[in-house]
C-alpha cells in the first residue's frame, strides 16, 4: 500500500470528522469480531502535524476536501469496492437500497433544455394534482428549469424533498396552456421487481432489478401472480441487477432452494464464517428454473446463482458474471458521513470465491472492455472457465453480437439524440392503435424514410443494412412501449425477441423431450 496514502488517511481522521473516534472504530470492530481497539494516545502525533500542516502551509487548505479525499485514496487502494460517502450524498446513495424516498412521482427527460414528463406514477402526489406525460415543467419554486445545460441531478435536487413538504411548479401543458400545481411530497417506492408476466401459457418471467429492503415481498408477490396464471417454468431476469443487501439474496434463494440448502457462506480475516441456509419456506421450491445473467450480473446476483447452480436447482443462461465477492459493512461518521469497508468474501455452497482478481497489475475498470477483446463475450471457444477470474460461469452460454460495440449506427442507438426522436414521435402520435402490447409489437414498424432523414440529421450517410435497420426498429418499440403502456413495459416487450429467453425456452422445450 503506498505511503502516501496512509499518511492522508491518519490525517483525514483529525479534520473534525468526529470527537470520540476511539468509540466509533472500536465499537464497530469489537462488534464485527476485531480483536484490537484504536486508543486515542496512538493518533496525537498526527494530530500536531495535521494541525501545523493546516496552520503553516504555504496555500490555504480545505480540511473538508482534505479528508474526503484522504479518506477516497486510501480506501481506493484496498480493494475496488471499500468506499466514502460524503454527508450530502449518503441519503441519495442508499435510496435504491431502502427501495423509496420523498419525491414528487414523476418520470422525467430533458428534451433539448426542456424538462419533459414522460411517466407519472399511478396514485401519486403529481398524479393527484393533474399532471400528465408531456407536460413540461417550467419553473420549480419559482427557480426557471428551462435552460441550457440543465442535468438530471439538477432536477433531482429541486424535486426530492422531505415527506410532507411541498413544492411548487410552474407547467405548460400539452395544449400550449400555463398552470402552477402545489405538489405535497409523498413516498415513492423504487420497486426491485421491475416486471413479471407471462411468456405462455406455462413460463413465467421476472425482472429483478436490485435487492432492496423491500424485494422480499415483491418477489413473493409476482410468483404467487405467476402460479395463480398457471406458470410451472419461471424465467428469473438478474441481467444488469449490480445486488444490494446480501439478507434480501438469501430471502430470494430461499424461495427456490430446500431446507437446510446452504445458500452463501462469508469469511475474512477478522470475521468468523458465516453460513445461510435456505428454510422451508418459499414459493417456487419445485419447477424448472432458469436465470439470466450477464456480465454486468453482480454481487447478491451472484449470491443467488451460484447457490442455484451449486444444488443443480436450475440453470443459468447467458454470459460469465461481474465478479463481485466483497462485503461491505457499513459505518456512519460524526458528521454523517458513511464509510463501506470490505470485511469479508462471498462463497458459493461449494466453496467458490465469486471475487475477480484485482491489485496494483490489473486494470479493474477495463475487465468488461477485455472480456469483449478476447472474445469470451461472443465465442464459445473463447471462454476458458478458469474459475480463478471470479464470477459465475453460465451452464448454457449465450454469445452477444460484438458488432453493436464498434459500429458508429448501433450507439446512436444508446445517444439522446435518438431517445428524443422516439419522443417526439410520441408527441406527435400520443395515442396507439392497440392496447395489446404484443400486438403494439408485432405491428409497429419505423419508416425507412423517416430514420434515414434522422440519420441524416446526425450527419450519418450510410445505405442502412437491414439487419441494423432491425435494431432500430426494436429500439423505437423498446422506448414507445415505456410512453403508451407502462414505466416498465419496455422489459416485458424484450422477452419477445431476445437471444436469452429464446436459449431459455428451448431448454425447458428439450427437457420435456427427455422427460
Amino acid at each position: 500500500m503506498n505511503n502516501n496514502n496512509i499518511k492522508l488517511l491518519v490525517f483525514s481522521l483529525f479534520i473534525g470528522l468526529f470527537s470520540t473516534a476511539t468509540y466509533w472504530i472500536g465499537y464497530y470492530q469489537n462488534n464485527h469480531g476485531f480483536d484490537s481497539v484504536i486508543q486515542k494516545t496512538k493518533w496525537e502525533p498526527v494530530s500536531f502535524v495535521l494541525d501545523h500542516l493546516l496552520n503553516s502551509y504555504v496555500d490555504s487548505l480545505s480540511s473538508e476536501k482534505l479528508k474526503q479525499d484522504a479518506i477516497r485514496n486510501i480506501l481506493k487502494e484496498l480493494d475496488p469496492h471499500s468506499s466514502y460517502i460524503p454527508a450530502e450524498d449518503r441519503v441519495s446513495a442508499n435510496e435504491s437500497l431502502l427501495g423509496h424516498f420523498g419525491g414528487v412521482g414523476i418520470r422525467f427527460m430533458i428534451l433539448r433544455d426542456s424538462l419533459t414528463v414522460v411517466n407519472v406514477i399511478k396514485g401519486g402526489p403529481s398524479e393527484k394534482q393533474g399532471i400528465q406525460k408531456r407536460d413540461r415543467i417550467i419553473k420549480i419554486n419559482n427557480d426557471s428549469v428551462a435552460s441550457t445545460g440543465l442535468t438530471n441531478e439538477d432536477v433531482l435536487k429541486k424535486l426530492k424533498g422531505k415527506i410532507g413538504s411541498k413544492v411548487l411548479l410552474t407547467i405548460k401543458t400539452a395544449e400550449n396552456k400555463l398552470v402552477e400545481k402545489t405538489i405535497v411530497r409523498d413516498v415513492i417506492k423504487l420497486k426491485s421487481v421491475a416486471a413479471y408476466d407471462m411468456i405462455d401459457d406455462q413460463i413465467g418471467y421476472i425482472k429483478l432489478t436490485t435487492f432492496s429492503s423491500s424485494t422480499d415481498k415483491e418477489i413473493v408477490t409476482a410468483l404467487n401472480s405467476l402460479k395463480e396464471r398457471g406458470m410451472s417454468k419461471l424465467i428469473l431476469d438478474l441481467r444488469f441487477n449490480g445486488g444490494g443487501y446480501l439478507h434480501q439474496a438469501i430471502h430470494v434463494a430461499d424461495q427456490f432452494l430446500d431446507k437446510h440448502q446452504m445458500v452463501v457462506y462469508t469469511k475474512g480475516a477478522h470475521t468468523k464464517k458465516e453460513s445461510q441456509f435456505a428454510s422451508e419456506k418459499g414459493a417456487f421450491k419445485s419447477g424448472d428454473l432458469v436465470i439470466l445473467v450477464n456480465s454486468t450480473t453482480a454481487s447478491a446476483s451472484e449470491i443467488v446463482s451460484g447457490a442455484i447452480q451449486d444444488h443443480k436447482r436450475g440453470v443459468i443462461i447467458g454470459r460469465r458474471t461481474f465478479g463481485k465477492g466483497l462485503v461491505q459493512s457499513p459505518l456512519m461518521l460524526e458528521d454523517s458521513s458513511e464509510i463501506r469497508i470490505t470485511t469479508s468474501r462471498y462463497y458459493t455452497p461449494s466453496g467458490k470465491s465469486i471475487q475477480k482478481p484485482y491489485g496494483d497489475s490489473i486494470n479493474y475498470e477495463e475487465d468488461l472492455f477485455n472480456r469483449i477483446s478476447n472474445g469470451e463475450l461472443s465465442n464459445i471457444d473463447s471462454v476458458s472457465k478458469d474459475q480463478s477470474k471470479g464470477g459465475i460461469w453460465p451452464d448454457i452460454f449465450s454469445p452477444i453480437d460484438t458488432v453493436e460495440y464498434r459500429s458508429t449506427l448501433y450507439n446512436l442507438i444508446y445517444s439522446r439524440a435518438w431517445r428524443d426522436y422516439c419522443f417526439d414521435y410520441y408527441e406527435k402520435n400520443p395515442v396507439t392503435t392497440t392496447s395489446d402490447i404484443r400486438q403494439f409489437y408485432e405491428q409497429f414498424r419505423i419508416e425507412k424514410n423517416d430514420l434515414n432523414e434522422f440519420l441524416k440529421d446526425q450527419k450519418i450517410e450510410t445505405n442502412i443494412k437491414p439487419e441494423e435497420f432491425n435494431e432500430f426498429n426494436k429500439s423505437m418499440k423498446l422506448e414507445l412501449s415505456s410512453y403508451y403502456f407502462s414505466e416498465n413495459a419496455r422489459y416485458i416487450i424484450s422477452t419477445f425477441d431476445d437471444d436469452d429467453v429464446k436459449l431459455a425456452k428451448e431448454y425447458f422445450a428439450n427437457k420435456e423431450l427427455r422427460q
